[in-house]
């Protein structure tokens, strides 16, 4: 931000959740919080217990981590062990990880990742927060200036043939286009689907990064408040995030976000700035922005405990690179390092200068690349 003279504005993260007529919310006195309260409590308890072995990780020290016994079993099996409830599951716990992750499979996560979220973020009161102007197209935008000329937009890939000497791909109208070499920051069944004869090895860890297919793969863009509920939180005025359970599972959740709370620079809309995923309310036409389908990858023990370590193996041959939240651990500045640790290894400058800031990119780029990557 500072290296872009781009100027951070104070935000914070306050969710609210309606469950089957009852309600529950960051710093909201509510029947759920008072039903739930040893368990909340007990569950603030386990998370001092994972804090203390998530110093193995904080090490930077890839040794340290992989002897955390948190990274080989998921938050399920724990929750399950300490005899949690559905109630704390999935009026409290369940609904505030959607946001984060986009898929219904958040206990199939490693403790140690799961509870990592929980070191910034609290399931009882809001949190503090930064944002700037303009979000990431702002970011994109500066980082891009230099050679904005030579990005393709809406130019959808058919096919990548790798040759000794060279890359060509292939477009959609059967045009083609030959580079040095290839970084695929798709979602890895995409890859799978455009590369021409992969490996065996690539084919089997493509086709093993699992993507959420039940829920959460559609977005819409809109200003229809009618989408949030008129209750004691207010989230349309206070909230940054509503969750609103709906039918006979426990778990189906229709996931607003607020924007105009969780960026404030978005206030200055006259209309209300929401982005609804899973929509399941009806939602005016003429108030729709656009419709968006997705894919959110599911980080499970299987996915961070080892094909993670594998990519490394597949990383550079043939001319072709990849890089994503399936290369790393998933959170969008993760996915940032994975790509600069790709250009690294392709041959460019680390960007950055500030030194706690390389031994982190270095960290993770040894998680990526093993004892080939090119400190920074």
């Amino acid at each position: 931000m500072e290296k872009h003279s781009i100027e951070l504005v104070d935000t914070r993260f306050s969710y609210s959740v309606r469950y089957r007529g009852e309600i529950y919310a960051h710093n909201f006195d509510s029947d759920i919080r008072r039903n739930l309260q040893p368990e909340i409590e007990r569950f603030q308890k386990l998370l001092k217990l994972l804090k203390w072995f998530g110093r193995l990780t904080r090490s930077r020290s890839r040794l340290l981590n992989s002897l955390n016994p948190f990274n080989y079993v998921s938050m399920g099996f724990v929750l399950n062990l300490g005899r949690f409830s559905g109630d704390f599951r999935y009026k409290i716990l369940k609904p505030m990880f959607v946001n984060f992750l986009m898929a219904t499979n958040v206990f199939d996560m490693p403790v140690s990742l799961f509870s990592r979220y929980l070191e910034f973020f609290d399931i009882e009161s809001a949190t503090p927060m930064q944002t700037w102007e303009r979000g990431t197209r702002r970011i994109y935008e500066e980082l891009s200036a230099s050679f904005k000329d030579k990005i393709y937009l809406d130019r959808p890939v058919r096919r990548v043939y790798r040759r000794p000497s060279e890359v060509v791909v292939e477009d959609e109208n059967g045009k083609t286009e030959t580079f040095d070499d290839i970084v695929f920051a798709c979602n890895a069944n995409q890859t799978l689907m455009i590369l021409d004869k992969p490996t065996l090895l690539e084919s089997y860890l493509l086709s093993s990064i699992r993507y959420e297919s039940e829920l959460h793969n559609h977005t819409i863009v809109h200003s229809d408040a009618s989408v949030l509920p008129e209750n004691d939180v207010e989230p349309l005025a206070t909230r940054s995030n509503h969750v609103e359970q709906y039918g006979v599972r426990p778990d189906n959740y229709e996931i607003t976000y607020i924007m105009h709370n969780q960026q404030p620079w978005a206030n200055r809309s006259d209309k209300p700035c929401l982005v609804t995923y899973n929509p399941i309310s009806h939602i005016s036409e003429e108030k729709i922005i656009k419709k968006w389908w997705f894919q959110h990858i599911v980080h499970d023990v299987f996915h961070v405990s080892f094909l993670i370590h594998m990519f490394r193996f597949v990383q550079g041959n043939q001319r072709t690179w990849h890089c994503g939240a399936h290369t790393l651990i998933n959170s969008q500045e993760t996915c940032f390092v994975s790509g600069l640790a790709t250009a690294r290894q392709l041959g460019s400058e680390y960007p950055f200068q500030d030194p706690e800031t390389r031994k982190w990119f270095n960290y993770y780029g040894r998680m990526m690349y093993g004892w080939r990557f090119k400190k920074a």
